[in-house]
């Protein structure tokens, strides 16, 4: 039941929303557009902030609704097991499933609103705290990438300062690892003063 609710947080994430209402809504493909991105970021850059506003929010439901329905059907006691291990496959599932997903040949998004949604539940102190940073540095820092990975950083250092479960540490350090691993072209052109 347990490898269940990963597979389902994967193919929940793997739901392709930046993909699906732009086709649905304008006809194109977002994947021929901008950085070719499917997430929030890029539809926004195309289409404007409202609708980038809404891809953003179905993507942090896609991981935040499997993280909630595993821990429903803990405290049912219809499954069992290390729940905070569970709880974090699962969100790291959903995670993986935007970023690679497998409706879309395994390419899709680079997955920090979807980071956010997966770790509000489980660990939202340091979700609230990563979200701000990312916020505040927008004041400073007008470069998304630069403020996405940082939204990472905080992510991880926040969990390790409130002494959440090591497995929600590692969890949120594997999470903030993917980010940066998505960003990998924005960091070579960072390198190169390219990013905008």
């Amino acid at each position: 039941m347990n490898i269940f609710l990963v597979i389902l947080g994967y193919l929940m994430g793997s739901i392709p929303s930046g993909y699906l209402l732009v086709k649905y809504k304008y006809g194109e493909d977002i994947r021929n557009l901008g950085s070719g991105n499917i997430g929030a970021t890029n539809v926004k850059r195309n289409y404007g902030k409202t609708t980038g506003t809404l891809i953003m929010i179905f993507d942090m439901l896609k991981g935040l609704l499997p993280v909630l329905i595993s821990d429903l059907l803990f405290r049912l006691d219809i499954v069992n097991g290390n729940k905070s291990l569970v709880l974090t496959l699962v969100a790291l599932a959903a995670i993986l499933g935007h970023n690679y997903t497998i409706f879309l040949k395994f390419k899709g998004g680079k997955g920090v609103a979807t980071t956010v949604g997966a770790f509000a539940y489980i660990l939202t102190i340091p979700t609230l705290i990563a979200c701000a940073t990312f916020l505040i540095l927008k004041f400073f820092i007008k470069i998304v990438s630069i403020r996405s990975i940082c939204l990472g950083l905080a992510l991880v250092l926040s969990t390790y300062f409130f002494k959440f479960d090591m497995e929600f540490f590692y969890g949120a350090l594997i999470a903030a690892l993917l980010i940066i691993v998505r960003h990998k072209q924005n960091i070579k052109r960072l390198i190169n003063g390219e990013e905008k």
